[in-house]
């Protein structure tokens, strides 16, 4: 009892320390696109109307589900939900190593205590941390993949077949480069098989690692195709055009750890051949998304190799100088991880890398002063799904109009608008035009709406008033 009350204070302790880091880089301007857009529309799906109409697809629907329980439970936290979500999914991961390392790899618990620590003040991790659950959630099943594909070689029991086809089924269902993964992983499911498995049916080895997968993506796909939905097309992201040295600098981050990692049992081949095997998923998996663009951040697609990481460092034969060896490696993979995170090209971490060093997200000021001025307002109409950042600036939508009111469905589907205030995204000239308000009335964008004039305006936002009844 005393025992469990202990870990169950560690733990609460532990993801109260992530929140705190989370809190920091939002405290100077920084909050991800995906916890922006998770956590909006979690707040409309619990707090909107009931006939409100999305047209976006909610993928992947394990965050997403989550996302909505943690905001009914706490429907006026001024705390994103995502991040909470972030938090206690990493508070896990890292108990859950630590145990690992310790009851199962039988590693000294300083040691073990050590590697995580350094292993949670890695830029990648602290990274994937801020990227939201979706993220996280590949790391933990990147890791139960690796462990359950070294078992498997190891005994080729039914149980630890389950866990790698878990942990591809977590991979897929968490995020929508957790497919790339699965892609990825698979040409390497045959290095890591035992032999007698592959001899018997390669083909009924391959489909029991991934039916869980396929059956899940499959009925996903069959949903979207009843529902006339974009599920496919809105998997990929904005790419984010990089050069061989730039990939190769991000690789630099976590691959070398990871090679030495697995290279400490190259004499053993049923425990090397299973970790090449992990490893060449994930390179795999990024490999593929230099072509699709699933993950825009290269830099979020290297990071489920932490989890192959640790559970190459377990499964490392109990020599001397072992325990040294595992820190020393730690302690240089957070030193390399720090330099590549100063490096990366993709916007969105070199704002996070600038703000864990406190410095302010200046990109973040208009939204904030758009919301500033829209705070005591009402009867505000909004394009939420295109402009999830108005709904989490005011924490809300008290105040706002959205697709399903009959106000906003109105004047959308040919009527004219009735609303106080009307919010559109300023955009420059021949920019594709994604905000439905503004499609509807390409008047917005000079200012020439009538019944409604300009009362505020930014580098990035436009807000409307009502002033008379149309003409």
């Amino acid at each position: 009892m005393i025992r469990a009350a202990s870990w169950s204070f560690g733990f609460v302790v532990l993801a109260l320390m992530l929140l705190l880091s989370l809190g920091w880089t939002e405290a100077h301007g920084f909050m991800s696109m995906d916890v922006t857009d998770l956590w909006a529309k979690s707040i409309v799906q619990i707090d909107g109307p009931v006939q409100f109409k999305a047209t976006d697809a909610f993928y992947p629907p394990v965050p997403y589900a989550l996302s909505l329980l943690g905001q009914a439970i706490l429907p006026d936290t001024q705390v994103p939900v995502p991040f909470v979500l972030s938090a206690l999914v990493g508070a896990g991961l890292l108990v859950m190593w630590f145990l690992n390392l310790r009851d199962t790899g039988q590693f000294s618990g300083v040691t073990a205590a050590l590697v995580v620590l350094l292993l949670a003040l890695n830029p990648f991790f602290l990274r994937a941390l801020a990227d939201g659950p979706e993220t996280m959630f590949c790391i933990l099943g990147t890791w139960l993949f690796a462990r359950g594909i070294v078992n498997l070689r190891l005994t080729g029991n039914a149980p630890d077949m389950m866990k790698v086809a878990v942990g591809l089924l977590v991979v897929a269902l968490s995020d929508s480069y957790g497919l790339m993964l699965c892609l990825g992983a698979m040409p390497f499911m045959i290095v890591a098989a035992r032999p007698s498995m592959i001899a018997a049916s390669s083909t009924g080895y391959l489909v029991a690692m991934f039916y869980p997968v396929l059956a899940a993506v499959g009925s996903l796909m069959f949903v979207s195709m009843i529902f006339d939905s974009r599920l496919v097309p809105l998997l990929s992201e904005t790419a984010t055009p990089l050069t061989l040295r730039e990939h190769l600098v991000i690789l630099a981050g976590l691959g070398p750890a990871a090679f030495v990692a697995i290279l400490r049992n190259i004499l053993i081949p049923r425990l090397f051949m299973p970790l090449l095997a992990a490893v060449g998923a994930v390179l795999g998996g990024y490999t593929l998304n230099t072509f699709f663009h699933v993950e825009g951040d290269p830099a979020m697609a290297l990071a489920p190799m932490l989890g192959v990481l640790v559970a190459a460092i377990r499964f490392w034969p109990n020599l001397p100088l072992r325990e040294p060896i595992a820190i020393t490696l730690m302690a240089l993979s957070l030193l390399t991880s720090a330099l590549v995170m100063r490096h990366v090209a993709h916007n969105e971490t070199r704002v996070w890398t600038n703000a864990m060093l406190g410095k302010e997200n200046a990109a973040s000021r208009p939204t904030q002063e758009v919301v500033s001025f829209l705070r005591d307002k009402s009867e505000i109409m909004v394009d939420v799904e295109k402009n999830p950042q108005i709904v989490v600036g005011l924490g809300n939508i008290d105040r706002l109009v959205i697709a399903g009111e009959p106000a906003y469905d109105w004047a959308l589907e040919g009527g004219v608008p009735r609303t106080n205030y009307i919010v559109v995204p300023r955009q420059a000239e021949g920019q594709i035009t994604a905000d439905r308000i503004l499609r509807r009335f390409p008047q917005l964008r000079l200012s020439q709406l009538p019944g409604y004039e300009e009362v505020f305006q930014n580098s990035q936002w436009l807000v409307f008033e009502r002033i008379n009844e149309w003409n």
